[in-house]
């Protein structure tokens, strides 16, 4: 296991480098479903890290990523078309058609909707897809081994899930050659050639098999794919055929007796494959809630990016140990102390600090390292509500920042942090106390003067105690009459912010009504 005393990635490489592997070659992989969810994500950084840190190390290594675009669709994302797409579950995703033209299936639109994603965030991993593997007839070879040890396969499902696997039934799914189906299909016999197999009706409750019977080899060549090992088999035989020696995985299927633990008995008892070095990380959650990409639960990777900047959605997976939740709830103040935490951590890095804090906003840059603006998100979202904010936000440079505050604003912000100026003076400012109309005409009085934020802030506390007025009760006028709010951002810059004229006339309105 990794040294705590290091930064996570560091430590790992630093300990694969010792292995001094003529090749370390890092995996991860998905199947396109529907829609990836942001969760998908973090298995691309974990590896990416591990892969590029290797680098740094001068470990020659290689980083692919292999879409399981053979998997079959079994269950319908619920934004899609029931009438158009039920016909294909149990079908595999590359022979059902895309939701959207310009594809050439269901699997590449989602795929490549998710490789958009991480290329933006900074992973660049080599593409691979299931199709292609089992094509070349890379895979025939660990296809026909498993066959012929079916027997030491099924003992291993026995031991891990405690209950009897049939005599009859091997180690592969036929496409069915009548109606297509993957998922309905039970391989029972093995010849050394062919396999003989039903396509079981009532196989699965969410979809129906044709009830055709009939043998096939269960090899595939350029022209058909023949059919598909079961995944937790076929992930180790993926291990073996590719050569991959790192490969990582969420904690479901990490966690004893799960599907890692099958894939690596496979390797120790019947391929004879060394098990990847591990990297198992935890669920990233959204809300408490772990997403699904099918049932439509959760963020999509690529909605993550309209509310935050490519880099902070990797700093996000970074700045996280791999055994530790994410639990991202964009409601609420989620966001602006994720802001916070990357301004702190880029001035630790900018300060020369030799800390994790330093390593993780450099292991978070995309294309060079670059100094994040040092406004506060807070302070920024509460510019973009300001009129005649815009030209600051240029002038320094905010405008990307800004776009996001504007989002999180509109979206995610408590009710407390949003104002808006009202067009005419509120009926709630006609009832103010006569002491705080005296105060808004002091102000109003004061205003042809020139006023930098800060100074006319402080006067702001001076003229109420001048008036014997509190704190709370002075600005409550100023927010009732701009916002019809008893609250709102620094007085003293939502002021000047408005066009002096506008504030002195609402606030003689307000003085006496």
């Amino acid at each position: 296991m990794y040294n705590d005393c290091m930064f996570w990635v560091d430590s790992v490489a630093s300990e694969l480098k010792k292995r001094n592997f003529s090749l370390e070659w890092v995996d991860d992989m998905k199947t396109p479903s529907g829609k990836i969810h942001v969760g998908a994500l973090r298995g691309v950084i974990v590896h990416d890290l591990a892969f590029k840190v290797l680098k740094e190390l001068g470990v020659k290594t290689k980083y692919t990523y292999i879409f399981d675009n053979h998997d079959p669709m079994d269950a319908l994302p619920v934004y899609l078309p029931k009438e158009k797409f039920e016909k294909y579950l149990g079908m595999p995703l590359f022979k059902v058609p895309s939701p959207v033209e310009g594809f050439s299936n269901y699997a590449e639109y989602y795929a490549k909707e998710f490789t958009e994603v991480f290329n933006k965030i900074g992973c660049y991993p080599e593409i691979l897809w299931s199709t292609d593997l089992y094509k070349s007839g890379k895979m025939n070879p660990l296809i026909k081994e498993c066959l012929n040890k079916a027997q030491d396969i099924r003992k291993i499902y026995e031991e891990l899930y405690k209950k009897k696997i049939e005599k009859n039934w091997y180690p592969f799914q036929p496409y069915c050659s009548n109606c297509g189906k993957v998922s309905t299909t039970n391989a029972d016999n093995w010849d050394g050639e062919k396999v003989s197999y039903s396509c079981e009706v009532d196989a699965v409750l969410w979809t129906k098999g044709c009830g055709f019977k009939g043998e096939m080899s269960p090899f595939s060549n350029e022209k058909e794919i023949a059919g598909k090992l079961p995944w937790k088999v076929e992930w180790a035989a993926k291990w073996k055929v590719l050569g991959i020696t790192v490969e990582g995985a969420g904690e479901d299927h990490m966690s004893k007796g799960g599907s890692h633990d099958l894939a690596s008995l496979i390797c120790e008892r019947v391929i004879n494959y060394s098990v990847p070095y591990t990297l198992p990380y935890a669920f990233f959650l959204i809300g408490g809630r772990k997403m699904s990409s099918s049932k439509g639960r959760g963020s999509s990777a690529s909605e993550m990016l309209e509310i935050l900047p490519p880099e902070l959605l990797r700093f996000l997976m970074v700045k996280t140990k791999i055994s530790q939740q994410i639990n991202f709830d964009p409601v609420g103040e989620t966001i602006p102390k994720l802001f916070d935490e990357y301004q702190k951590a880029a001035d630790a890095y900018f300060d020369k600090k030799n800390d994790d804090l330093a390593r993780i906003f450099e292991l978070s840059q995309i294309s060079g390292i670059k100094k994040p603006p040092s406004i506060r998100f807070s302070v920024l979202s509460q510019y973009v509500q300001m009129p005649n904010k815009k030209k600051e936000i240029e002038k320094e440079g905010f405008e990307e920042w800004a776009g996001y505050a504007k989002t999180w604003i509109e979206r995610y912000a408590p009710e407390s942090e949003k104002f808006s100026v009202q067009d005419s003076l509120p009926e709630s400012a006609k009832k103010l106390t006569d002491i705080q109309k005296k105060y808004l005409n002091k102000i109003y009085l004061e205003l042809d003067k020139s006023w930098k934020p800060e100074d006319l802030q402080v006067n702001l506390f001076e003229w109420a105690k001048e008036l014997k007025l509190s704190s709370k009760d002075a600005f409550c006028a100023i927010y009732m009459s701009l916002l019809n709010k008893n609250y709102g951002p620094k007085a003293g810059w939502i002021i000047l912010s408005l066009d002096k004229e506008f504030v002195k006339k609402r606030f003689s309105e307000a003085a006496n009504s």
